[in-house]
């Protein structure tokens, strides 16, 4: 299992006007840029149901994930996974089996992780990564009691590099 100390992500909300009213969206984008350029669907880690909501704002049952961003999320780990070093050293300490990338929110790394806090796994062949191995967990969630995913600050940093592209 990985789990390198996570960065913060750099979320923000954008409110949008649509033809059915105004849309809060939670994204990775800097406001300025969003505002500037707008805003595409890999970007958006997902909506706030009731951005009015004056108790919980980044409450689980008061966003709703978008499907784009977290597949674009699983695509980014699954091409820079194997490059981590944190999931190098995992692999080359078990031989064969399975590394998982742990989101970094967990209070268990070491130990029992939640189902929602493993982000996705690779296998592991003779202590190297097996490369287009990957599979994502579909119970992880990018927004949990514990707040929003932190993935490896290697991992996290290849995440906003490919979607600094869209700007």
């Amino acid at each position: 299992m990985t789990n390198n100390t996570p960065s913060t992500l750099p979320i923000s909300i954008c409110e949008v006007a649509t033809p059915d009213g105004k849309v809060s969206y939670v994204t990775l984008a800097a406001p300025e840029d969003a505002g500037r350029q707008g805003l595409v669907s890999q970007q958006i880690v997902g909506q706030l149901l009731d951005a009015q909501r004056t108790d919980d704002l980044f409450a689980p049952d008061n966003f709703a994930r978008n499907r784009v961003f977290v597949e674009f999320m699983h695509d980014v780990i699954r091409k820079h996974g194997p490059s981590v070093p944190n999931l190098i050293a995992a692999a080359r300490s078990q031989a064969d089996g399975w590394v998982y990338v742990i989101d970094g929110r967990t209070p268990t790394p070491e130990g029992p992780v939640p189902p929602e806090d493993i982000v996705g796994g690779f296998e592991v062949k003779q202590g190297e990564v097996v490369a287009d191995s990957y599979q994502a967990n579909p119970n992880h969630r990018v927004l949990s009691p514990r707040g929003f995913f932190q993935l490896d600050s290697v991992l996290q940093a290849r995440l906003l590099d490919e979607l600094a592209t869209y700007r």
